[in-house]
């Protein structure tokens, strides 16, 4: 063996020792602390929450706005020039009040030419009647003089029709807004005039899922509150929609509330509470306790030494806590703390019990 080839030999075994020497002195990772067995997981820590029995009164809150008791944009029913303009802007009116007259001498003189012929007409039925008693002249006759007077009537009715639509009186009491015509101004029937809304009474209209639906009835009271006002309202509701909205998969309601002090402005976002029947015999578990699964929700429970899964079935649900209708007993123990590390059968070593 020449030299190179001694060289070249010895360069290999070192490089084998460099290899060989680590498997026969260093320990295995992940071999047991203490002489265990290779592979040993130490349990989980975890923080528990034993569940207890209980009866809650349920309270939901959804979103809703305020309504005026009666509210309508003023509009002429004719067209033409306005000659009385009678809206001080926000103040109050009273039902029939008038608020704006349109120029009515063109059908006023009419009326007039009709009134004359209709006194006329009336003599002359007067007479062909008497004269058709002593049967001077026909019932023809006659049927003709009393058609005519019946048709200077129907033209009379007519033009006070017309003179009555120059016209706009308030059709209800309540506060007029600010107007969008000046005396002088020539209007149409699409002419905006002003509002008018009657809000001694206010109307609160709100949304509830379809899930606590059932819970509101007519006659139920409900509280609410207004942005900008810590005062509590209470309204009462009078009126459910007889359906559910199929996009939102909500059930629309209004409620009635005093607002004799003009407190509440028509068009406000209100935050609406509901109360719903008190749940007898349910549990109530913090929501970090739940994990999420394809078709509901689940928890672990300690059995043992074992974290366990259970499915189970939820109701009403508030800040931190959610109600529990199947899947659980009491006394319990959930998992709440360390969920994130445990799966079904996991080892778990309590931290603190809740």
């Amino acid at each position: 063996m020449n030299k190179k080839s001694i060289i070249r030999t010895s360069i290999i075994l070192l490089i084998l020792a460099a290899l060989l020497v680590p498997r026969f002195y260093c320990k295995p990772p992940g071999a047991a602390q203490g002489g265990g067995k290779a592979g040993a997981k130490m349990p989980v820590k975890v923080g528990v929450f034993v569940v207890q029995e209980q009866n809650i009164s349920n309270t939901f809150n959804v979103s809703g706005n305020i309504l005026a008791n009666e509210q309508i944009d003023l509009k002429c029913e004719t067209s033409g020039l306005i000659s009385k303009l009678s809206i001080v802007e926000g103040s109050p009116v009273v039902k029939g009040q008038l608020l704006l007259k349109i120029n009515d001498t063109d059908l006023q003189a009419q009326l007039r030419k009709v009134m004359a012929t209709k006194k006329l007409k009336e003599e002359n039925e007067k007479r062909n009647k008497t004269l058709l008693a002593k049967e001077a002249i026909s019932q023809q006759d006659y049927d003709l003089s009393n058609s005519e007077l019946s048709g200077i009537n129907a033209d009379m009715d007519l033009l006070k029709e017309q003179i009555r639509k120059t016209e706009l009186r308030a059709p209800f009491a309540g506060i007029i807004g600010l107007r969008s015509v000046s005396e002088g101004a020539y209007v149409t029937t699409a002419t905006p005039i002003a509002s008018l809304q009657d809000i001694q009474k206010v109307k609160l209209e709100f949304a509830v899922p379809e899930k606590y639906a059932y819970a509101v009835q007519k006659g139920n009271t409900v509280t609410f509150t207004v942005s900008g006002d810590a005062k509590i309202y209470e309204a009462t509701v009078y009126a459910i929609e007889p359906k559910i909205a199929e996009q939102t998969r909500t059930v629309l309601m209004r409620a009635i509330c005093n607002n004799s002090d003009k407190s509440l402005f028509p068009g406000s976002f209100a935050n609406v509470t509901l109360l719903l029947p008190v749940s007898k015999n349910t549990f109530l578990i913090p929501t970090q306790a739940m994990v999420p699964i394809l078709k509901g929700q689940k928890v672990y429970l300690i059995q043992g030494d074992s974290a366990v899964e259970r499915v189970i079935k939820t109701g009403f649900r508030n800040e931190n806590k959610i109600e529990v209708t199947e899947g659980l007993s009491i006394g319990d123990s959930i998992i709440i703390e360390g969920i994130m590390y445990i799966k079904n059968g996991s080892k778990v070593v309590l931290n603190r019990r809740k």
